[in-house]
């Protein structure tokens, strides 16, 4: 779509006084931007059908059932932000995009970064994940470029069936490049167990969020958002942008909204995060995507081993570190496996940290001092 004249920031002060402030208008790092800078940095491209009268006329109805939906109505609480339950911080540090379409990417890695933290209950778990392996490697091989963007459901496709290697594997710079990621990637990486389309399901997507951590979810920029500042987000004045996306990590049925992690760095929003009112923008109706569990296969450094298990069963012996959590004892019956946990008991008694290497939730290779 054309790129539109940029907004007047007077017209949205107006326009945000004349709506009773619903939300705060802040010169933020997109707004020093020309808006062809701006737009690059969305990255989902809008459906053929797309109708934007068709999509007002939806939000009042969208916002009715994310009402009605209520986490007291179906067994989930009436809120929840992963960046504070029971105190602990499950999400992964904002990061920014720049200049290239390839916000999917950043979406869908962070959901997989949050999933893998909040469902083994371990907030401090070190998962930096490659969204330039994601965007330049499986998303080129799919055609994806930074001019056109992706969609969230072959990334998940691909995290599920290939993976996503760790960041240091393969850092991101922005702009189109060669698929350059460490040749050791399949040791070192996250996979989806599998996802789940939440679109136009909101009772799921709370549920999701509550259960798992975070949702994929991606909707209609208009661009006043590219000024947003904090409070509940509510489109007042300007024109379409284009499409977006981000991870849901939390809603709140009191406040009526979602909230967000973006990928434009904490100079924007509420220091990279932001609130946005239910049925607004499309949200729950465009690409929501859950992801209900996470496997690991990569080296786990610098852990104090807390804790044995194990009872009459044969091969059932876990392990517990500091950072990781429980993880399974692989081939215990083997001399191999019974040397691990001599070493892993030797290590616990001495008060001394332990690598582990896991393999979708047990240990297959470890190293003590």
């Amino acid at each position: 779509m054309p790129v539109l004249r940029a907004l007047d920031l007077a017209e949205l002060r107006s326009a945000l006084t004349e709506k009773g402030t619903p939300w705060r208008f802040a010169y933020t790092s997109m707004t020093g931007l020309t808006e062809e800078q701006r737009v690059t940095r969305l990255g989902v491209p809008l459906p053929d059908d797309f109708d934007e009268e068709q999509l007002s006329l939806q939000s009042e109805a969208a916002a009715a059932a994310a009402i009605a939906a209520s986490g007291e109505a179906i067994g989930a609480p009436v809120s929840f932000d992963l960046r504070n339950v029971s105190g602990a911080n499950y999400t992964t540090p904002v990061k920014d995009q720049g200049g290239c379409g390839s916000c999917v990417a950043f979406g869908t890695v962070a959901t997989l970064e949050h999933v893998t933290r909040f469902t083994r209950g371990t907030p401090s778990l070190p998962v930096d994940l490659s969204e330039a392996q994601m965007f330049y490697c499986w998303g080129s091989a799919a055609g994806a470029t930074c001019a056109s963007g992706w969609l969230p459901e072959p990334a998940l496709d691909a995290a599920r069936d290939k993976g996503v290697t760790f960041e240091d594997y393969f850092p991101y710079t922005a702009g189109d490049q060669a698929c350059n990621v460490n040749a050791d990637w399949p040791n070192h990486l996250c996979k989806a167990a599998s996802w789940q389309s939440l679109t136009n399901n909101v009772a799921a997507m709370k549920q999701y969020i509550a259960q798992y951590g975070s949702v994929t979810a991606c909707f209609y920029v208009y661009q006043d958002f590219f000024s947003y500042g904090g409070g509940v987000y509510r489109h007042v004045s300007g024109g379409l942008a284009g499409g977006h996306c981000v991870v849901l990590v939390g809603y709140d049925d009191n406040q009526g909204c979602w909230i967000a992690k973006n990928s434009w760095g904490t100079g924007w929003g509420e220091s990279g995060f932001f609130r946005i009112a239910y049925g607004e923008c499309g949200i729950e109706s465009w690409h929501n995507c859950g992801v209900p569990g996470t496997t690991l296969r990569t080296w786990l450094p610098n852990q104090l081993v807390l804790g044995l298990w194990s009872n009459e069963v044969d091969n059932n012996v876990w392990a517990y570190g500091s950072i990781r959590g429980w993880l399974k004892l692989d081939g215990i019956a083997t001399p191999a496996g019974e040397a691990m946990l001599l070493e892993l008991a030797a290590a616990k008694a001495k008060g001394t940290q332990v690598g582990l290497f896991e393999n979708a939730g047990t240990v297959d290779q470890l190293y003590a001092w």
